[in-house]
């Protein structure tokens, strides 16, 4: 499949190595000064190159949208209508930033909408999914996960049965299992949980940023199952 990622940072950059290595065409976009990604694409070798948002917009048959949220009137600008009718897979959390550069989730915002939302009113003809914003960028390779018990889930929400499928397949490819969480409107409900695993890491594990990288979701199915008593009424 071509991919075309628009933006090569944390988490794009992962999930290009993942897709090249699962046999993926990518062109490979940067937000910024894209010196930055040579390295990547020296990696990479013929499976990807360098092009413009515009380009990695235009190449790709599904597009991984990993935007920093500050950055998406900008970047929606740019892309114009090169994203009309494609599967577009977005994985952006709703964090604001200060002046010293410290993030925060938006909560109001949060309340009652979702970047995904968002993005699917201002790209009103792309197939807009929601993926892979619970797993911090260093858990987004199988190997970190290589001695765990129990695997990751990547959840997906989307209004489009075959733009889910498209990205079913794309986190297999990646090396996760995927979980079909609804409707995009679901994607409220996925960007609170990021602020769920905030917490977890805070007060469970050795402070936010340390323990965030550690965590993820998974829903565990019983086996071999209920345990079925009477009633008590």
């Amino acid at each position: 499949m071509k991919i075309g990622i628009l933006n090569a940072g944390n988490v794009g950059s992962r999930l290009a190595r993942a897709w090249a290595a699962a046999g993926h065409d990518l062109v490979i976009a940067k937000d910024g000064e894209d010196r930055k990604i040579a390295p990547l694409l020296a990696e990479l070798g013929d499976r990807a190159r360098l092009g413009t948002i515009r380009e990695a917009a235009e190449f790709g048959e599904a597009v991984l949208f990993s935007v920093y949220w500050p950055r998406v009137d900008a970047i929606v600008s740019e892309v114009g209508d090169a994203l009309d009718g494609k599967t577009v897979i977005e994985t952006m959390n709703p964090l604001g930033v200060t002046a010293e550069f410290q993030h925060f989730h938006e909560l109001d915002f949060m309340r009652d909408n979702s970047t995904s939302e968002v993005l699917q009113q201002r790209l009103p003809k792309a197939r807009i999914v929601k993926a892979f914003n619970l797993l911090g960028s260093p858990l987004l390779e199988a190997a970190a996960w290589s001695k765990s018990p129990v695997q990751p889930n990547v959840f997906y929400v989307s209004d489009d049965t075959s733009a889910g499928q498209v990205t079913r397949g794309l986190i297999a490819d990646a090396g996760f299992k995927p979980i079909n969480a609804g409707p995009l409107k679901g994607a409220r409900q996925l960007e609170q949980a990021g602020v769920l695993l905030h917490h977890i890491a805070e007060h469970e594990y050795a402070g936010d940023a340390e323990g965030l990288i550690r965590l993820a979701l998974s829903v565990i199915e019983a086996s071999p199952g209920p345990i079925v008593r009477e009633r008590i009424t």
